[in-house]
């Protein structure tokens, strides 16, 4: 779902200032699968036990190559890319060898006037090779969740070069199975993502 004309909307703050610190991208993000309760969507069933945590828990925290306990290197990005057309596209990802992965994409463009439109955002998270919402299935916003934006960012700063913000998402559907989980905190709620020496911005 387009939203237009948001000049101080979706992701305002990540948008600002986050300039380049020369050090690898470190990356804090915990997040929780559990099956949705208020929904008529199928669940995959309880998340496989991981050493990145117990039951749904997922944590991926470290720096962008350093290795997780899986053995296999953490992939953090936290960048953004301006166009010469307007278009700004920001890209928050953190990865285990695409096993387990939470991935944020934004795109915006400049319509003029310092008025800024919000042409995409989407949320993947990838538990065991498997991917949950993306850009047909993952929307987000700072908007209520719905049937077409599943998925809502909340409390976003940019503080120098660290980006935080939390993350709900309640019925994060896989395309192909039709399956699908919530992801927030341990509990009810959702979670903090947190990345650090974010470049481009």
């Amino acid at each position: 779902m387009k939203n237009s004309r948001l000049m101080c909307a979706l992701l305002p703050v990540l948008l600002l200032s986050c300039a380049e610190s020369g050090g690898p991208v470190l990356v804090d993000a915990e997040w929780n699968l559990t099956c949705p309760t208020d929904s008529a969507v199928d669940c995959p069933g309880a998340p496989a036990e991981t050493c990145l945590g117990d039951g749904g828990q997922r944590a991926i925290v470290g720096e962008h190559r350093q290795l997780a306990c899986t053995g296999d290197p953490i992939k953090a990005i936290c960048e953004a890319v301006q166009g010469t057309d307007g278009t700004r596209i920001v890209t928050l990802e953190a990865n285990v060898a695409g096993y387990f992965a939470l991935e944020l994409h934004a795109e915006t463009i400049e319509t003029g006037d310092g008025l800024v439109e919000q042409t995409d955002c989407h949320i993947t998270i990838i538990e065991n090779q498997t991917s949950y919402g993306g850009p047909l299935l993952g929307r987000c916003g700072e908007g209520d969740i719905s049937m077409d934006q599943p998925c809502k960012l909340s409390n976003i700063s940019v503080v120098g070069s660290d980006v935080s913000f939390e993350l709900e998402c309640r019925s994060l559907i896989n395309g192909t199975t039709l399956r699908a989980y919530d992801v927030g905190t341990v509990g009810v709620g959702p979670t903090m993502i947190t990345f650090a020496n974010c470049v481009g911005f």
